[in-house]
């Protein structure tokens, strides 16, 4: 592992946080606070499906914050619940995470929260005043837990909807970001995630959480499973690539 790697990673990471920040600080201005927070809620969760981004635009076209609470008033949680499934159930490649099944229970969950705070959700995030425990309480959510937790605190924090200091919450234990830290011999094949969060620490001058975009996204698009690593965007410097090697 050379400082030109993690240089190059560095440089890649902060230009998609930035990418991210700048579409992020758009939603809100178009939807506003309260709703933007709903949606960054809502598709971290679908994170894992690989939905097409089409298909989250149409459900989040039909389904709004607003919406599922004025339902809820008029006719209870049951009915947010059949609502959140039919729209779902019409778009073609909604793949929901967990099945129609997690779906419900994420839904319901999230709207809960948002009635139990005089119907905000922004009001629920406001009660925290270290990111480590909102963390730790929206990996409680149904099928979010640790792994996109970490996801929901820096979009919100990206899209100024908290204000709290992300720099000591973990990197993600998102398969995406550990396979391109292990492909690229950052971190030993298997290692923990805290394993990986202190090596991540020592190597990078800059906080996991500022890298984690960037990671998730060559992890994602590029070295999948199956990786692509005649378009990958760090192929001039990946290990791999240089050695010739197919990543395995």
């Amino acid at each position: 592992m050379s400082q030109a790697l993690i240089d190059e990673l560095t440089r890649f990471c902060l230009m998609k946080t930035d990418e991210y920040r700048m579409e992020l600080l758009d939603m809100v201005d178009r939807l506003g606070s309260e709703e933007a927070a709903f949606q960054i809620c809502w598709r971290t969760y679908q994170w894992p499906t690989g939905t097409p981004e089409h298909a989250l635009d149409e459900f989040a076209r039909m389904i709004s914050l607003e919406r599922l609470l004025e339902i809820n008033q008029k006719h209870g949680i049951s009915r947010v619940e059949e609502a959140v499934v039919g729209v779902a159930r019409t778009i073609p490649r909604f793949n929901p995470h967990g099945g129609f099944a997690g779906l419900l229970r994420f839904f319901r969950e999230l709207v809960s929260i948002a009635v139990n705070n005089g119907g905000s959700l922004v009001k629920y995030f406001a009660k925290f005043t270290d990111a480590k425990i909102l963390e730790n309480d929206l990996s409680k959510l149904p099928g979010i837990g640790p792994v996109l937790a970490p996801g929901i605190v820096r979009e919100l924090r990206l899209a100024d909807i908290i204000k709290l200091d992300i720099k000591n919450v973990n990197l993600s234990p998102a398969d995406p970001v550990m396979r391109v830290l292990e492909r690229t011999h950052i971190i030993p094949k298997d290692a923990t995630l805290e394993e990986a969060d202190k090596v991540v620490r020592m190597k990078f001058k800059v906080p996991p959480m500022a890298l984690d975009a960037g990671l998730w996204h060559i992890g994602f698009y590029y070295c999948r499973e199956k990786p692509e690593c005649d378009i990958c965007p760090i192929m001039h410097i990946c290990p791999k690539c240089m050695e010739g090697e197919a990543h395995g």
